[in-house]
């Protein structure tokens, strides 16, 4: 009903690049390209550091596999492994989708809402506070 008012909330996604806040503020795409690079190398760094990280713990872990394996040369014992418990890293979940459309509401439409939440909050501290107050002289003037 309201997401149907042009007037009330636009789509998320409406503006074509994704840049429409940067145009706002008055940076130049230049700027925003090299934000942008800085950011991509950033994630890039963190992403070899998590896969070096990886690749040392599945080095430490086969260790720690080869190290059982030579303490047990008995071939009855069996090394204590339960099927399934490891779960491979590329096995991984992809992220949930939304499932609602986002929008964002109009500057005055949310100004409206938070005068109105402050109306509402400030009668209630007068109606707490009215009572505690002294009263109006009753008396005329002499």
């Amino acid at each position: 009903m309201h997401l149907t008012d042009p007037g009330f909330a636009n789509p998320a996604g409406e503006s074509s690049d994704g840049a429409g806040g940067a145009r706002k503020l008055g940076l130049s795409p230049e700027e925003i390209a090299k934000v942008k690079q800085d950011w991509e190398d950033s994630q890039k760094r963190k992403k070899e550091r998590e896969e070096a990280k990886k690749k040392k713990e599945d080095m430490e872990k086969a260790d720690k596999e080869k190290d059982e394996g030579k303490e047990s040369k008995d071939p009855d014992k069996k090394s204590p492994k339960t099927p399934g418990a490891w779960i491979p890293a590329s096995t991984s979940l992809p992220p949930p989708t939304p499932t609602h459309q986002r929008f964002t509401l109009h500057r005055d439409i949310f100004a409206l809402r938070l005068s109105e939440h402050r109306k509402r909050r400030q009668a209630a501290q007068a109606k707490l506070l009215a009572p505690r107050l002294p009263g109006a002289p009753q008396g005329g003037f002499p």
